[in-house]
């Protein structure tokens, strides 16, 4: 889930305060589970939501439809792994 960001951030679910960290977020496609680790993200001290930033959720969704297209079953990724791919895959 997109939001914004800021130091007085607050969780829009439960009103929780938001702090930096990561998360790890599943993507359920009709064909294939995508897994995603160590992603930057606000955490909610409260109930957990996550919020990600507009260029992090831009960067997963240009490798989720590459990881589509390899038509595996599962995949498990790594955030950081995707940040230091090629340009045509993480950028």
């Amino acid at each position: 889930m997109t939001g914004r960001q800021g130091e007085d951030s607050q969780c829009p679910v439960c009103g929780g305060d938001l702090t930096p960290g990561v998360a790890t977020v599943p993507f359920i496609f009709p064909e294939t589970f995508v897994v995603v680790k160590d992603v930057p993200a606000e955490v909610c001290n409260s109930c957990h939501e996550t919020y990600m930033a507009g260029k992090t959720v831009d960067q997963l969704t240009r490798v989720l439809n590459q990881l589509r297209s390899l038509r595996t079953e599962v995949s498990l990724i790594s955030y950081p792994d995707i940040i230091n791919m090629s340009p045509a895959v993480g950028a």
